[in-house]
């Protein structure tokens, strides 16, 4: 088992998440790894290993994050925010678990 798929089966029963290969979901990626999606009322992300680390033990890990539109209030006027994409390094497994339960559970904002 590897990481991603470890990872996978400690989170996968707390939150609506898949486990797929990344050439399966036809977004772009150039190599074919494991990868947990999900989505939330934030947005939806993929977690996989860094491509850099080519076979990983509990390091080098890509969240990659798109953020839904959303509105903000400024002191003009209302402003809505185009949807965003960003992405961070996990460098433990840890790190993983806690990314992905805090972008589960709408603790962590983070805008561009």
């Amino acid at each position: 088992m590897n990481d991603i798929e470890f990872i996978y089966e400690k989170v996968k029963d707390s939150h609506n998440l898949h486990l797929a290969n990344t050439s399966t979901l036809n977004e772009g990626f150039v190599w074919d790894v494991p990868v947990i999606y999900g989505e939330s009322q934030q947005g939806r992300f993929c977690l996989y290993a860094d491509e850099d680390v080519p076979n990983p033990h509990g390091i080098g890990f890509v969240f990659s994050v798109e953020y839904k539109g959303y509105t903000e209030q400024t002191e003009e006027r209302l402003e809505i925010v185009a949807k965003c994409h960003t992405h961070w390094h996990p460098q433990t497994i840890e790190q993983a678990f806690e990314d992905i339960n805090s972008f589960m559970a709408g603790k962590r904002i983070f805008k561009k």
